[in-house]
């Protein structure tokens, strides 16, 4: 690996944990649960370790993989996100997705633990491309990967996807972005909560 590519590298991992951390201190994920990835060239990504919580990612914990043999690099004891057979199929389906935030959103996993569409009720919702849903299989499994690759080939502008009974997968084309879409989710889901406990009348 040559200087400017293991400069690169080096902060891309500083850029994922500042995007883990303010996921976890916002309240996005609870405990260990939640994963964030990012596209580091054509052939590999990095994403966070599991058994961590967000809040605890450093660039020493993040993992390599690499997306075609699933095959990963890490320093000893640390692993990859169980759900990093997901990330791969979304970076394999989608070129112009080069990060992504799987978190436990309250009230946008509501709303996927009833299989419900999040209700488009503000301005800024309406804006959003459509969030398709993906039907509940275990975590980590690679049925889950595959309905997840289905979801994201068959909707090509999605930028928030429901997982049933689970969380929220957000892209975009860097971390920040994809953190961002994971927030206004999240913001979409209280509001169209809060606003359905309001009477009609006031």
């Amino acid at each position: 690996m040559d200087g400017e590519t293991m400069e690169r590298e080096q902060a891309l991992r500083r850029q994922l944990c500042e995007i883990s951390v303010r996921t976890y201190e916002r309240g996005l994920v609870r405990g260990s649960g939640g994963n964030v990835s990012a596209r580091l060239d054509e052939r590999t990504m990095l994403i966070t370790a599991s058994g961590l919580t967000l809040g605890d990612t450093t660039p020493e914990n993040i993992v390599k993989v690499d997306l075609e043999t699933r095959a990963w690099e890490a320093g000893e004891p640390f692993i990859p996100s169980k759900e990093f057979h997901f990330h791969s199929e979304i970076y394999r389906a989608r070129p112009d997705v080069n990060a992504i935030v799987h978190c436990h959103a309250p009230y946008a996993t509501a709303y996927a633990v009833r299989r419900m569409d999040i209700p488009y009720v503000t301005d800024a919702a309406f804006k959003q491309p459509p969030m398709p849903h993906v039907s509940f299989s275990p975590s980590g499994t690679l049925e889950l990967a595959r309905k997840v690759r289905e979801a994201a080939e068959s909707s090509s502008d999605f930028r928030v996807m429901l997982l049933d009974e689970h969380g929220i997968v957000a892209v975009g084309r860097d971390l920040m972005e994809a953190f961002i879409w994971a927030d206004l989710a999240e913001e979409m889901a209280q509001i169209a909560f809060i606003a359905s406990m309001i009477p009609e009348n006031g």
